[in-house]
């Protein structure tokens, strides 16, 4: 596939990084069955014995809420208005134990600076693929790094590249699916298609929603997410400081492997005096 031309490839993903999160309502209703990844972050907060942790890209709470009624002290940071406009109410919502142990915070992945020091900080469903250079990437992670306690770990997910489905004919109409808009009750229809930078290694993805009667509309909707491969997000993490010292191919803690959709990685801070490699089998030496 060739590539976009750059300027394009520039509007589509700044208006990517956005249209996806402007509905907060939508976007609950979309991925209201993703429950894996929340089970694996509680999971990893209650073995870290993380009283503190920090969320980037928390969006509206998703796995925010959980990790509060579950006892921890959450600073969850996004930039998105409309999700933290979401988020804001669903902890005012919440007794006012659990409210008052979430901290809302409007901040960007690449220069956040929330102060304090953390066991561990997360970023979950594929929030790092809204970063799409290697110099923001690295500014994320450096961020990250200096925000982390002692001994402590920075989690988070992207998706496995598959080249199948990067490669898929972009004048398509995929995933076509049928359901109920949860702010009109009207009956529509969902499908994608994209287009794939392959040297920026970024999916320029659209969404349609259209009303299944016609009367109306087409809305697209633009989602742009930047693509890693396993060895690639390694070396990003190392050269940020970090090192990765657990791997998996999904939140049940199978091993990474070509089949799997996810990358799922546990980073501590590097020591320098002692360089381990990643376990294959997903959990590497400390």
């Amino acid at each position: 596939m060739g590539r976009l031309p750059p300027q394009l490839i520039d509007d589509l993903v700044d208006a990517g990084s956005r249209e996806h999160y402007a509905d907060a309502a939508l976007y609950d209703y979309e991925y209201r069955r993703r429950r894996a990844d929340v089970t694996f972050y509680r999971e990893l907060a209650k073995a870290r014995r993380a009283p503190k942790i920090l969320e980037l890209g928390a969006g509206s709470g998703r796995v925010t809420i959980p990790l509060a009624r579950d006892g921890h002290h959450v600073v969850a940071v996004d930039q998105s208005r409309a999700m933290l406009g979401k988020l804001r109410a669903r902890v005012d919502a919440l007794p006012k134990a659990a409210a008052a142990r979430v901290k809302v915070v409007e901040g960007d992945l690449r220069d956040f600076a929330v102060g304090g020091k953390y066991g561990l900080v997360i970023a979950a469903f594929n929030v790092l693929e809204h970063l799409y250079t290697r110099g923001e990437v690295d500014a994320c992670l450096r961020r990250v790094a200096a925000h982390l306690a002692p001994g402590g770990a920075f989690a988070f997910d992207v998706q496995l590249p598959d080249m199948a489905w990067l490669l898929r004919d972009p004048n398509r109409r995929w995933a076509k699916t049928r359901y109920t808009d949860p702010t009109t009750g009207r009956a529509m229809l969902y499908s994608t298609n994209h287009d794939y930078d392959p040297v920026g290694q970024i999916a320029l993805i659209r969404l349609y929603y259209e009303p299944v009667d016609g009367k109306g509309p087409v809305r697209v909707v633009k989602l742009s997410q930047r693509k890693f491969f396993p060895a690639e997000l390694e070396a990003l993490v190392a050269h940020a400081g970090l090192r990765v010292v657990e791997r998996y191919g999904d939140f049940a803690r199978h091993p990474l492997d070509g089949r799997a959709e996810s990358q799922v990685l546990v980073c501590e801070r590097a020591n320098p005096r002692r360089r381990k490699p990643v376990s294959r089998r997903g959990v590497g030496s400390t």
